[in-house]
C-alpha cells in the first residue's frame, strides 16, 4: 500500500509537468520572437523601437539574462543618440528642439547623467535667452550666441577681455631721427624736455628727482642720432631713470633700486619650445635662463613645453633671445653596423689497430668461464642444478677479463640463469672451461672540413647625447637561486621554487653618438656578440653555457667613414693519440697499433661601423652674434633704431594748375594723351630641384632640396616625389624656412615608403594666415646611396593653393643622381 502511494504521487507531478509544459514552452517561444525583432531593429539603428522589443520579451521572461542585457545595453544606446542629436541642435542655436531631444533621453534612461546634465544646461540658456531679450534695446542673439553654454561663453568672454590686454608701452615719437643738437651748461630738466620736443613727446618728472638733480648742470651733443638713443644717453650721464607711460609720454626719476621697484614695468609672457622632448632638457634650458638673466620668477611648465617668465620688459626680451638660440632640434644619427663572422673547423682521424668491437687504438679480450657439464653437475646431463635446502633452481656464471689497459676479476650476475660449481670440483677445471675473444683488425681514416660565414646588417638611429640599443637574437633563462617555501605534509613532497634571469644572446648593440662641426661623429660603443655554447648541468638543471665577445669604444670619425672593429682571431688546435700502451709509443709501431685524431678550428670576427648625420641644427647670424644686455645691476635690451626702415614718405601732390589766359583765335591742336606705362607682369612661380651631390659614391648620402622661386601668396604645398628605390634610399624629410618666415606656425607632415621609392609631403599654413611671398627650400630631403645605378628623382604632383586655395600652375621638375 505504501508503495502504491509513492506511484500515484509521482504520476500526479508528470501530469502537472505535462500540462505545465506548453504554456512555458509557448512563453519561450514568444519571447525570443520578440528578442530577435528586436536586434533586427537594433541592426537597422531603430534603437528605440528595439529597446521596445526587448523590453517586451524581458516581461516574457523576466529570468533570462541574455534579454536584461539587451534592455540595458539598447537603452544606453538610444538615450546617448537622443543626446548627440539634442547636441547638434544647440550648436546650431535651436535651443527649444534641443530641449525636447534631452528631455526625451532623460525619460528613456532616467540613470544618465549626461542627459541630466545637458537639460539643466540648456534650460539656463533658454533662461539667458529670455533675460536679455527681455532688456529694452538688446539687439537679438545670432545661432552662433544663442549656442554659447555658460562655460562657453565665460570663456569667450575671457578671451575677449585678454585680447583687450595692452603689452609694455612703447614710445613712437613723431620724429626719432635727431640731426643736430647741442645744449651746453644745461640742468637736467631741460636737457630732457629739449630731446622730447624734438621728438614730439612730453615729460612728466618725479618730484623728488627735480628736487635733487636741478644742482648740476652738463653739456651735451647728441647729433645723428635718435630719440631714444638721446634719452639713454642722458640716463647714463645724469643717472637717471626713464620709461614711456605712453606712446608720447616718458616718465623720468632717479636711477637706483627702489625708483626701480616703484616705477619700472613688469610684463610676464609664456614661451613655447617647439624641439624640447625631456623633461630634463627643458629644466635645464630653464635653469641656464634663470642664472644668466637673474630671472627670479622664471618657472617651466612640462605638459607643454613651456617657460613662464614675468619680470622688465628688457629681461623678457633676453629670454625670448636666449630660448630661441637654445631651442633647436638635436642632431640625430643613423649608423650602420656590419657584423661578419668566420669559423672554420678541420678534423682528421687515422687509425690502423687490432680492435675488437667498436674499440679504436687499444686491445681488449675478455675471457669467460664456460664450464663443461661433468665440471659442474658430475656427470648429470640436466640443465640446472636443484638445491636440495632451499628448493630453488639457480644457475651462477663467473666471467673473468683481461686486457692490455688492465685485468678484471669478478662474478657478475646474469639476468637470466647463472653458473655454479661446488668446491669440490674445483680441480676438474681445465683450459677447456674457459673462452677468450680474438680481436679483429680496425683502419679508419677519416677528414671532416666545415666553414660557417655570419653576416648581420642592422641599422641603428638616435639623438646626439642619448643611448640607442640594438639587440638582435633569442632571451635565454638561466637560474639564479631557489627557495623552499614550506614544509612538505605526509604525502607532499616539499616543493623548490627557482629564480630565474634573461640572458640577450646575439647581437647587443649600445652607442651615444656626439656630432662636431665639420661633419664628424664622436661615438662610445659597447658590443657585445653572444651566443650559447654548450649546456652544463648544475643541480639538476641545464644551465646555458654563453660564449661572449665584449668590446667598448670611444672613436670618433667622419660622415660615411668605415670603422673596423677586428683582430678578434681564435686558433685553436687539438691533437690527441690513443694506441695499445707501449706498442703506440713505438716510432714504427704507432701507425698500426695506436690512433691519431688531429683538430683545428680557426674563427674570426669583424665589426664595421659608417655613421650617417641626417639631421643638425641650424644655426643662424642672430643665434651667434653677441647682443648688449646692460650692466651688472640692470638688464637693458639696446634696439639699433637706425637700422630700421624708415616709413615711406608720402609722394608730393601735382600743384593744382592755374587757369590758362584766353586762346588765342587759333587754337593749337591738343597734345596726345599720354598713357601710363604699364607695370611689368611678375615672373610665374617655379619650382626646382637642387641636388648637393650629382655624382655619388656608394653608400655617401645625398641632398635634395625643392625650391620656390617667386612665391606669390603661397598658402599650401603638397608634394608627391618619386625615385628609384634600388638606388636610393630617404632616410628624412625637413622642412625649409619659407613658410614660417614671419614667426607663423606650420602644418607640415610627412609619409616615406622606401619599398616603392616614393614620398608625400604636406606643408600648410595655420587657417586665417596669409600665404607667403618671395623665394625660399620648401622641403630637404636626405636620401642615402644603396646601389649602382642613375635614379631620378621626380615631383610628380605639386598642387600648390593660395590662401583663397586656388591652384597655382607650376611645372614638375625633375634632377638625375648618378651613383658609382
Amino acid at each position: 500500500m505504501r508503495h502504491f502511494n509513492i506511484l500515484r504521487q509521482l504520476l500526479a507531478i508528470l501530469l502537472v509537468v505535462v500540462l505545465a509544459a506548453p504554456e512555458a514552452a509557448g512563453r519561450s517561444r514568444k519571447g525570443e520572437k520578440l528578442f530577435r525583432e528586436g536586434q533586427t531593429l537594433e541592426s537597422r539603428k531603430e534603437l528605440e523601437k528595439a529597446l521596445e522589443s526587448y523590453e517586451k520579451a524581458y516581461a516574457e521572461d523576466p529570468n533570462n539574462p541574455e534579454y536584461s542585457m539587451a534592455v540595458k545595453r539598447v537603452r544606453f544606446q538610444a538615450a546617448q543618440a537622443r543626446v548627440d542629436a539634442g547636441q547638434k541642435l544647440r550648436s546650431e542655436g535651436r535651443l527649444e528642439e534641443a530641449l525636447a531631444e534631452f528631455q526625451r533621453a532623460y525619460a528613456i534612461d532616467p540613470g544618465s547623467t549626461i542627459a541630466e546634465q545637458e537639460l539643466r544646461r540648456t534650460y539656463q540658456m533658454i533662461a539667458r535667452e529670455k533675460k536679455k531679450a527681455a532688456e529694452p534695446g538688446a539687439p537679438p542673439s545670432t545661432p552662433e550666441e544663442r549656442a554659447l553654454t555658460p562655460a562657453q561663453l565665460a570663456k569667450k568672454e575671457l578671451e575677449e577681455r585678454i585680447s583687450t590686454y595692452a603689452g609694455a608701452p612703447q614710445l613712437k615719437p613723431v620724429t626719432r631721427q635727431i640731426s643736430s643738437l647741442k645744449m651746453n651748461n644745461q640742468p637736467p630738466r631741460v636737457l630732457f624736455e629739449t630731446v622730447a620736443k624734438l621728438g614730439g613727446i612730453n615729460v612728466v618728472f618725479d618730484p623728488d628727482y627735480l628736487q635733487q638733480a636741478g644742482s648740476r648742470n652738463f653739456s651735451v651733443d647728441l647729433s645723428n642720432s635718435t630719440i631714444e638713443d638721446a634719452l639713454d644717453y642722458l640716463a647714463v650721464l645724469t643717472k637717471s631713470f626713464w620709461k614711456p607711460l605712453a606712446s608720447n609720454v616718458i616718465f623720468v626719476t632717479q636711477d637706483n633700486i627702489q625708483k626701480r621697484r616703484d616705477y619700472e614695468d613688469q610684463v610676464a609672457k609664456v614661451i613655447y619650445l617647439q624641439n624640447v622632448t625631456t623633461a630634463q632638457e627643458l629644466q635645464e634650458i630653464s635653469v641656464a635662463l634663470r642664472s644668466v638673466v637673474e630671472a627670479r620668477r622664471l618657472f617651466t611648465y612640462n605638459s607643454l613645453n613651456a617657460i613662464i617668465i614675468r619680470g622688465t620688459p628688457d629681461q623678457v626680451a633676453l629670454v625670448e633671445k636666449l630660448a630661441q638660440d637654445l631651442d633647436k632640434p638635436k642632431s640625430e644619427v643613423v649608423v650602420d653596423v656590419f657584423v661578419m663572422e668566420v669559423n672554420r673547423s678541420r678534423t682528421r682521424d687515422l687509425a690502423a689497430a687490432l680492435a675488437s668491437g667498436s674499440t679504436v687504438g687499444g686491445l681488449r679480450s675478455p675471457v669467460q668461464f664456460t664450464p663443461r657439464n661433468p665440471v659442474l653437475f658430475g656427470g648429470q646431463t640436466g640443465s640446472s642444478a636443484t638445491d636440495t635446502t632451499t628448493g630453488s633452481s639457480s644457475n651462477a656464471t663467473n666471467t673473468t677479463s683481461s686486457s692490455l689497459y688492465g685485468s678484471t676479476y669478478g662474478a657478475t650476475a646474469s639476468t637470466t640463469a647463472q653458473s655454479a660449481i661446488s668446491l669440490a670440483r674445483l680441480g676438474r677445471i681445465s683450459t677447456n672451461d674457459f673462452s677468450v675473444t680474438l680481436p679483429g683488425a680496425l683502419f679508419q681514416a677519416v677528414l671532416t672540413d666545415r666553414s660557417t660565414r655570419v653576416l648581420q646588417r642592422p641599422q641603428v638611429r638616435t639623438v646626439e647625447g642619448q643611448k640607442g640599443e640594438l639587440k638582435i637574437g633569442d632571451r635565454y633563462p638561466y637560474a639564479t637561486g631557489s627557495f623552499q617555501p614550506g614544509i612538505g605534509g605526509v604525502g607532499i613532497s616539499p616543493l623548490v621554487s627557482t629564480q630565474f634571469q634573461f640572458a640577450d644572446v646575439g647581437v647587443n648593440l649600445t652607442l651615444t653618438p656626439k656630432v662636431h662641426p665639420n661633419d664628424e661623429v664622436s661615438m662610445h660603443v659597447e658590443l657585445d656578440i653572444s651566443s650559447v655554447r654548450d649546456r652544463v648541468d648544475v643541480g639538476g638543471l641545464s644551465q646555458p653555457v654563453i660564449g661572449q665577445r665584449k668590446m667598448t669604444h670611444d672613436i670618433r670619425v667622419k660622415e660615411g667613414e668605415v670603422t673596423l672593429i677586428g683582430g678578434l682571431i681564435q686558433n685553436q688546435d687539438t691533437k690527441s693519440l690513443s694506441g695499445i700502451p707501449g706498442l703506440a709509443s713505438i716510432p714504427g709501431l704507432r701507425s698500426i697499433f695506436g690512433s691519431n685524431s688531429t683538430e683545428k678550428n680557426q674563427s674570426e670576427l669583424m665589426i664595421a661601423l659608417i655613421p650617417h648625420i641626417v639631421r643638425s641644427p641650424e644655426f643662424t647670424e642672430n643665434n651667434l652674434k653677441a647682443i648688449a644686455t646692460g650692466t651688472d645691476q640692470q638688464v637693458k635690451i639696446s634696439i639699433n633704431r637706425m637700422a630700421e626702415k624708415p616709413a615711406p614718405a608720402a609722394e608730393p601732390k601735382p600743384a593744382k594748375p592755374e587757369p590758362a589766359p584766353p586762346a588765342p583765335a587759333v587754337t593749337p591742336p591738343a597734345p596726345a594723351e599720354s598713357k601710363p606705362a604699364a607695370p611689368p607682369a611678375a615672373a610665374p612661380p617655379k619650382l626646382t630641384l637642387n641636388v648637393s651631390a650629382p655624382q655619388a659614391a656608394l653608400g655617401s648620402p645625398v641632398m635634395v632640396t625643392v625650391e620656390v622661386e617667386n612665391a606669390a601668396d603661397l598658402f599650401s604645398a603638397p608634394l608627391r616625389l618619386k625615385f628609384d628605390p634600388k638606388v636610393l634610399r630617404l632616410n628624412e624629410v625637413t622642412r625649409g624656412n619659407l613658410f614660417s618666415l614671419d614667426g607663423q606656425n606650420v602644418i607640415f607632415t610627412r609619409n616615406i615608403q622606401n619599398d616603392i621609392g616614393e614620398v608625400a609631403v604636406n606643408l600648410n599654413r595655420m587657417p586665417g594666415s596669409t600665404g607667403v611671398q618671395g623665394n625660399g627650400v620648401l622641403i630637404t630631403l636626405a636620401f642615402q646611396a644603396i646601389g649602382p645605378g642613375a635614379s631620378k628623382v621626380t615631383v610628380v604632383d605639386a598642387p600648390l593653393k593660395n590662401s583663397r586655395l586656388e591652384p597655382i600652375p607650376v611645372a614638375a621638375p625633375e634632377a638625375t643622381i648618378l651613383v658609382k
